[in-house]
């Protein structure tokens, strides 16, 4: 199954926000290294728009760092931020600063596409965390109002009765 994409701009993220983790190095030589050097096809199929939604989602977990781990921290209980694999953490950085840099894009999507990605880099069973944590981020904040989603998401109904309203 071929990857989106959207899908590979989060997995070169993903990459890019491990490297930091180990580097603490988020410097443009970098930036420019990791996109020589990366793996896989993103920024050669799809262009600059995978690289500027990847480094789009970089920056914003750094720009807003302190306060997505301080949410995953909340929202992880019986677990310390140390004790989570690296990856994990990353994959959380991801998704929670998604969830508060780009409210436009579907809390379903976010949370999908961390598991998936998950699943690919780690195991099933960080899947299965990551998504529990994520969905426990996003309806904290929908609760405090903190993060606008999108009317759709917030009434489901209002997707069916537009449906229904074409059909008839």
């Amino acid at each position: 199954m071929s990857r989106s994409p959207r899908r590979k701009g989060r997995e070169a993220a993903l990459q890019l926000l491990y490297q930091v983790e180990l580097t603490g190095d988020l410097s443009e030589a970098t930036l420019e290294l990791f996109w020589e050097q990366h793996p896989s096809e993103a920024a050669r199929e799809e262009g600059a728009s995978t690289r500027d939604f990847a480094e789009s989602l970089v920056r914003g977990v750094m720009a807003d760092r302190a306060r997505i781990d301080a949410l995953i921290d909340d929202a992880a209980r019986n677990w310390d931020l140390e004790r989570i694999s690296r990856v994990d953490l990353s994959v959380l950085r991801l998704a929670v600063g998604e969830m508060l840099a780009m409210p436009e894009t579907p809390t379903a999507v976010i949370i999908n596409e961390a598991v998936e990605i998950a699943r690919r880099f780690s195991d099933e069973k960080a899947a299965s965390f990551i998504n529990a944590v994520v969905d426990r981020v996003a309806r904290e904040q929908r609760s405090t109002d903190q993060v606008p989603r999108r009317a759709a998401e917030e009434r489901p109904d209002a997707v069916d009765e537009t449906r229904k309203t074409q059909r008839n």
